[in-house]
């Protein structure tokens, strides 16, 4: 230890620091049991946590299959992606929709009439403005004068974030420059029209795209729909709907996703039996037959009550019937899903094919309910949302564990005190020993010369 002499056995001969290593070793024997226990405690904790994370992670699969719709997935399919795309979402009733495509929906454009040689050209004798608006908005004034040039009155304009975008464009080429102004709306719809109201440059500003709705027509409607974007959701329930291009009529198809039903159904059971088998990789307790004492290692969630208590009550919901529900089912067991010896679930895509085909609002019902019952997407949801709380059942274990982790080290904290005190008693002991050997040899020789013992005759 810094700032204590030791002798190291200069006058008894004996290794002092070897047997001072050695009590001190003995005496810290309890303090290395604590430590161990301590480190028990952090595995306890590193899995409890661990397993924290693979319960939200089954929450995340169990919140897809939560909300009607979410459990019988739909695919919408075009016949002619060239003029438009759709995609479905679960609400979305299978059948087929035409639709014929007449125009698109488009964005004003203004450009001037009069091109510049360059981007820094003026484009005014003398002061004036340039005045214009967009839709039904109020007119936006910008002053000019002799020194304003082209890019300028483009900067000014984009500075007034009126949903517009002035560029400069080259529509000649490097050896003959024609640089011309143009203005384009953001958005598209006939809301979005341009109106010149004042133009004092010399550029000759003018619409040259006008603003308009796309036009379209669909099964079912005697006169053609308007929209004032190109992509809308608002016309076939469930499926949204992207405009390419004129043409028609194209078929709109809608059916069950049969892959993506059987993909979130297994995401659900896949995070489940990932829960189930990290327990129990973490719970196994095996004997050293090879030792004399025969000793037993535990896993750090061997004895853990409470990760015992959420796997059985997740089994309960998985297992119980779901009573109230409007379909025809009730169990998870009519879909395929069962619980196998080790805990984990099986799922059978077959089983959940034909009840499907049979009767899928039944399924979709079994997973996110009916009317005010839930179904069991909706009772895990509020069991996986309880345990994962502030104040839950897993948030009062890992308190406990900190809590007790926290008592150990200040045990240690302790201990070491003791053990740093106790090995500079003995060294200071030890040290005092080799004084008193030391001085008792001195004095001893002093007295043998004295006696003449042990000198050299003349």
């Amino acid at each position: 230890m810094a700032g204590t002499i030791s002798v190291g056995g200069l006058a008894t001969g004996l290794d002092t620091n070897s047997i001072i290593d050695q009590l001190v070793a003995l005496e810290k024997q309890p303090l290395d049991l604590l430590q161990t226990q301590r480190d028990g405690v952090v595995a306890q904790q590193t899995a409890l946590q661990t397993f924290n994370t693979k319960i939200l992670a089954f929450l995340s699969a169990v919140d897809k299959v939560r909300d009607n719709g979410d459990v019988i997935a739909r695919k919408a399919t075009s016949s002619n992606t060239g003029v438009l795309t759709v995609s479905a979402d679960g609400t979305a009733a299978p059948g087929t929709t035409n639709i014929t495509v007449t125009a698109l929906a488009q964005g004003a454009i203004a450009t001037s009439a009069n091109g510049k040689t360059s981007a820094t050209s003026t484009i005014a004798t003398g002061a004036g403005f340039f005045t214009f608006h967009v839709g039904a908005g109020h007119d936006q004034q910008i002053a000019i004068d002799a020194t304003t040039t082209v890019q300028g009155l483009a900067t000014k304009i984009n500075a007034l974030g009126v949903g517009v975008s002035a560029t400069v464009v080259n529509t000649g080429t490097s050896a003959a420059p024609d640089y011309r102004l143009r203005i384009a709306t953001a958005d598209t719809g006939a809301s979005q029209a341009i109106a010149i109201t004042a133009d004092d440059t010399n550029l000759g500003v003018a619409v040259t795209q006008q603003a308009g709705n796309a036009q379209f027509n669909v099964t079912g409607f005697a006169t053609p729909l308007s929209r004032e974007h190109n992509t809308f959701s608002d016309v076939i329930p469930g499926v949204n709907v992207t405009l390419l291009g004129n043409g028609g009529p194209v078929s709109v198809s809608v059916a069950t996703d049969s892959d993506q039903v059987t993909a979130n159904v297994q995401s659900v059971v896949d995070a489940f039996n990932d829960v189930v088998n990290f327990v129990a990789s973490q719970s196994q307790v095996t004997q050293d037959t090879s030792s004399n004492d025969h000793s037993v290692t535990a896993g750090p969630l061997a004895f853990d009550g409470t990760v015992r208590s959420v796997l059985s009550g997740l089994h309960g919901v998985l297992s119980n019937a779901v009573s109230g529900l409007s379909g025809n089912l009730s169990l998870l067991a009519q879909v395929g899903i069962t619980t196998k010896q080790d805990g984990t679930l099986a799922f059978d895509e077959t089983k959940l094919a034909s009840a499907i085909s049979q009767d899928e609002s039944s399924v979709d019902k079994l997973f996110s309910g009916s009317g005010t019952v839930g179904g069991v997407a909706d009772r895990l949801h509020d069991y996986l949302t309880a345990l994962t709380g502030t104040n839950s059942l897993i948030a009062t274990r890992n308190k406990s564990i900190t809590d007790q982790i926290a008592s150990i080290d200040d045990q240690l904290d302790a201990g070491q005190r003791h053990i740093d005190d106790f090995e500079a008693g003995l060294r200071q002991q030890f040290t005092n020993l080799e004084l008193i050997v030391n001085t008792l040899k001195s004095q001893g020789s002093f007295l043998l010369n004295a006696l003449g013992v042990g000198g050299t005759s003349g």
